[in-house]
């Protein structure tokens, strides 16, 4: 029998802040050089909101509660070659949080910064720009790269 289809699921986060979204400027794989939302994909055995709880602190070193994340939309998405995958990715949003943030991965990104939703940056990865999108619009649902 053939291997059946496999799907990475992940998670993205906006994390809002009086008009703004927290940012992390990538310095590996495909999307090198675009600002991309805290985030990453779920390790086995972990929930949804687990996961983002866990990829929060681990890239920005801010503590958020589970019962503070809201599921705002999924997104549906091929990466590019060379390192081609399918994924289907849970967006949450949170406006609440502690610590200050805190670029805990230099390895992977090189720049942490607010932006208002109504000025991205013009170098944002084609997933984060539709995140946000979704979330300004109320959109549940996108599929990226089909």
């Amino acid at each position: 029998m053939a291997e059946r289809f496999k799907l990475v699921g992940g998670v993205f986060n906006l994390i809002l802040r009086d008009g703004k979204v927290l940012m992390e400027l990538r310095k590996n794989k495909f999307d090198a050089g675009l600002y991309s939302l805290v985030g990453g994909c779920m390790e086995d055995g972990e929930t949804v909101k687990q996961a983002a709880v866990r990829e929060i602190k681990e890239e920005v070193n801010l503590e958020v509660r589970e019962d503070d994340l809201k599921i705002i939309s999924v997104l549906h998405r091929i990466t590019p070659a060379p390192d081609s995958w399918q994924s289907i990715e849970f967006i949450m949003a949170t406006e609440k949080f502690s610590g200050n943030p805190a670029l805990m991965e230099n390895d992977v990104c090189g720049d942490l910064r607010w932006f208002p939703l109504t000025e991205l940056p013009k170098n944002i990865s084609l997933y984060a720009k539709q995140a946000i999108d979704n979330y300004i619009n109320n959109e549940s649902f996108s599929e990226i790269n089909f």
